[in-house]
């Protein structure tokens, strides 16, 4: 792969989902490049290229997919989920039955393999002592149809659920052979749908919402414009938590102040009807 043709594809993943690639990252595009280029039984970069940009979307989206990052595991960052259990949630709740408002809405934005979303329903459906009640929808959102596919089965091998409580394992998934299926009762809450996160997809009302370890794929001016959006989703005194290597300093104009608790870190959106 040349240089031209790494800037070709560089451009071309940023202007379609707004990552980009520095030129540390050519051997891995190479890389994902050469792995369709066999599949396709194609000889060069640069056809393949016209290839994906001779409006073949189906393609298009197969690419982007490859060179996207999909790492997630349950109850990542243990202080942040122990935060959002102990502290977020109760706090949400109480404030929301006050308002006689018993709708609790949550999206997991860019959600991967499903972890990450079901890992919330868990703990909604565990803390939250009347969640019977409620009307709970917890969005879970990606790029990746192929990881939406396999979020949406909830089929897991036993060493992914390595930091899923034992408790939380006899009561919300089923042994299924060699592997583990989340059960029904935690399935329902959570609701899969495709999104490219440079483009509005009309949530809003959203309570809290988890955006972790995604934003360092961004440049700083695509940063601005994401943030932008989850605030437009994210209700007064709502919650948005990162990942903990990401951080909105020169970034947030004010609207979100930073949370620390117990280790554990979020921001929350300001409620400026004070």
């Amino acid at each position: 792969m040349t240089d031209d043709e790494f800037k070709l594809f560089r451009d071309l993943i940023h202007k379609e989902c707004g990552i980009f690639l520095h030129d540390g990252k050519k051997d891995f595009l190479r890389a994902r490049v050469e792995k369709r280029l066999n599949a396709l039984d194609m000889k060069s970069f640069f056809q393949y290229y016209r290839h994906i940009n001779d409006n073949n979307r189906d393609e298009l989206c197969i690419f982007i997919d490859s060179v996207t990052i999909h790492e997630t595991s349950f109850f990542r960052n243990t202080p942040q989920f122990q935060m959002f259990r102990e502290k977020v949630l109760p706090e949400i709740t109480e404030r929301k039955r006050k308002l006689r408002d018993y709708s609790l809405n949550i999206w997991s934005a860019g959600c991967a393999t499903g972890e990450e979303p079901y890992s919330i329903a868990i703990d909604v459906s565990e803390t939250v002592p009347d969640a019977s009640l409620w009307n709970i929808k917890i969005i879970a959102s990606d790029i990746s149809l192929r990881c939406l596919d396999s979020a949406s089965k909830g089929v897991y091998p036993r060493d992914k659920l390595k930091d899923v409580p034992e408790k939380y394992i006899a009561k919300c998934f089923r042994q299924v052979g060699e592997y583990y299926e989340v059960k029904d009762s935690i399935k329902k809450l959570v609701v899969f749908d495709y999104h490219n996160i440079m483009h509005e997809n009309g949530l809003a009302n959203m309570d809290a919402i988890f955006f972790r370890n995604v934003m360092i794929y961004f440049d700083i001016e695509e940063q601005k414009k994401i943030i932008a959006r989850l605030l437009r989703a994210l209700n007064p005194e709502g919650y948005l938590f990162l990942g903990h290597a990401e951080t909105l300093q020169g970034i947030s104009n004010g609207d979100l102040r930073f949370l620390y608790w117990n280790k554990g870190t979020a921001y929350q959106k300001v409620n400026k009807h004070e």
